[in-house]
């Protein structure tokens, strides 16, 4: 073989895995999804392509975003992005990721119920154990500025 041959041989063998380990990682997202037969937007799919084409260092300076009111994709470079857009995208991000665990967690949840398995459970003791707390009555209890500052002062 010559060496441009191996240098194409490797180069398609390196998309082939990146699509397969893309492919795979989408079938494995989509186990408990509803519906999994949706299929990809081709100008993502396009965007995507052009992402995983290029270096290492710049792939991991940019990204695509979807927008939030039904637009499409649109590929931004996290290094321009404002204070402002970094805080909402770093919000985003996070409440999808909550949103998107708690949907995984209860489809766990019902599916093990359905199956009918026992999930073990944990018996922790102590032994010698002191707790103290202390606990005010009345108005004293509630949450106020006033509170605040008294139980401060003590």
């Amino acid at each position: 073989m010559e060496g441009g041959d191996i240098c194409s041989a490797s180069n398609s063998l390196r998309v082939i895995s990146s699509t397969m380990a893309r492919d795979h990682a989408t079938t494995a997202m989509d186990v408990f999804s509803r519906s999994s037969g949706v299929d990809e937007d081709d100008e993502e799919a396009l965007k995507w392509a052009a992402l995983e084409k290029l270096p290492t260092f710049d792939r991991l300076r940019k990204g695509i975003l979807m927008a939030s009111r039904g637009g499409g994709a649109n590929e931004i470079d996290i290094q321009n992005l404002g204070f402002h857009e970094r805080k909402r995208l770093m919000e985003r991000l996070v409440r999808d990721a909550e949103e998107d665990n708690e949907k995984f967690l209860l489809k766990l949840r019902n599916r093990i119920d359905r199956v009918g398995i026992d999930i073990p459970t944990i018996e922790v003791r102590f032994e010698h154990l002191n707790v103290e707390g202390e606990a005010h009555e009345g108005s004293r209890a509630l949450p106020t500025f006033i509170n605040f500052w008294i139980d401060i002062l003590e």
